[in-house]
């Protein structure tokens, strides 16, 4: 058990050990390069303990946003899930793999979700002194405009019809690779056939991570993805693998809210106007996610219009979108199933494993992100949600993810947006 000062200067230490001058390791060795929201989640870090690296984070990340000039210009907006800022061979697939040698600054070839614009009105918020907060309104000024860029690509390329649900190519890009709930979708897509090498399980245990079936399909989608050349329409015609994804809506919808604000902050009135239709558009569409069962919203199969009937945290994230069903009920009905927070798949639903990565381990991230929603509307829920996490880091420190059954560190050790959580939510505590 650590004192929290104690686990506060671990915290901060963790990110100056997996700080690469300017972009933050999620860990050294498991993940030796710049992922997408893990930035967004270390940015809040930082900004504990050092304002102008927190803003830094960003800076470094969309240098690997693409251009009109990148395959066409067809993705311009595009931001990588991974940003290969310098090479390492520690990871697969890494900066060879995705065929994207002809950029400037190698990335992968799908996204994340888009989080940054709500870290970034968290920022602001935090910025109570004269110089915190000129130096966020002059970062400001530069960023949003990279994020007006980067949302109106999700909503171009992967919502061309404006339906209000964009759709996700590739289980990684959800963020929440192995989940449950893509197993139906996953069934669908061929498995590759080339040689490829994993490098995860040389540093953590097999057991907590994807099956090689999983990897074989997943290379799969990304070779696909180098093969159609990139061509969102292609992509969106053909993929094989095409979801709407409750937890990518949901962190759109609230990052695009968010987005808002900060352009009628800086006077970008029609930005804000056009930002505002899409988001009442989702807010409606939402609907059909919603499952009787689970009482909480879960994703779809996109291609066959199939509800995935597997409840997962990131249909939690409900009240932090502001979509209309409530799910607090759900939310304690979770909680009373785990010993140690909310799990990433429910306890008592099928599929869940405790130690799997993402079929059900705690990931502090996302309770965090969750526990927000419920902030000025249920507030007693959203402290169980954080009491909970901060005691979890403290009886264990800061662990890739948990054991939500035994409160067990799993994963990857010393890791970034764990220990900038509880860093954000010490102040908060």
């Amino acid at each position: 058990m650590y004192a929290s000062t104690e686990l506060a200067a671990r915290a901060r230490q963790t990110l100056l050990d997996n700080d690469r001058g300017g972009y933050t390791l999620p860990t050294d060795g498991l993940y030796p390069f710049q992922w997408n929201w893990d930035a967004g989640i270390s940015a809040l870090g930082w900004l504990d303990f050092d304002p102008p690296r927190a803003w830094q984070e960003f800076h470094s990340l969309f240098k690997g946003m693409w251009t009109q000039h990148d395959f066409g210009g067809a993705n311009a907006g595009f931001l990588a899930h991974i940003i290969f800022h310098q090479d390492s061979d520690s990871y697969f697939p890494g900066p060879d793999q995705w065929g994207t040698q002809s950029l400037k600054l190698r990335t992968s070839s799908i996204s994340q979700p888009p989080l940054h614009a709500t870290m970034l009105r968290w920022m602001l918020d935090a910025s109570t002194t004269p110089a915190t907060r000129q130096l966020a309104m002059e970062q400001l000024k530069v960023l949003v405009p990279q994020l007006l860029a980067h949302h109106d690509w999700w909503y171009r390329c992967r919502d061309p019809q404006s339906t209000g649900l964009v759709v996700n190519i590739h289980p990684w890009e959800t963020g929440m690779d192995n989940s449950p709930a893509w197993d139906g979708p996953l069934a669908a897509v061929p498995e590759a056939t080339r040689a490829y090498v994993r490098r995860d399980i040389l540093h953590v245990d097999a057991s907590m991570r994807p099956p090689k079936s999983f990897y074989d399909r997943v290379v799969y989608l990304m070779d696909f993805n180098q093969q159609v050349g990139f061509d969102p329409a292609r992509i969106m015609a053909d993929c094989p693998y095409r979801v709407n994804d409750i937890g990518i809506i949901s962190i759109l919808q609230r990052a695009s809210r968010d987005l808002v604000s900060l352009c009628q902050l800086l006077g970008m009135d029609a930005a804000a106007e056009r930002l505002q239709q899409r988001i009442d558009i989702t807010h409606q569409a939402v609907e059909a996610l919603w499952s009787e069962r689970w009482q909480q919203y879960v994703s779809r199969n996109a291609i066959t219009g199939e509800l995935l009937d597997a409840p997962t945290s990131a249909g939690l994230l409900a009240a932090y979108a502001g979509f209309a069903r409530p799910v607090a009920d759900t939310v304690r009905q979770w909680l009373a199933e785990t010993a140690f927070g909310l799990p990433s798949a429910r306890a008592s639903a099928p599929g869940f494993e405790a130690r799997r990565y993402w079929r059900g381990p705690v990931w502090q991230h996302i309770n965090m992100l969750i526990a927000k929603g419920f902030e000025g509307t249920d507030d007693a829920l959203a402290r169980q949600i954080q009491q909970t996490s901060l005691a979890l880091m403290q009886r264990t420190g800061f662990h890739e993810y948990y054991d939500p059954l035994t409160g067990d560190g799993l994963g990857g050790a010393h890791f970034s947006w764990t220990a900038a959580t509880y860093l954000f939510w010490l102040h908060e505590a």
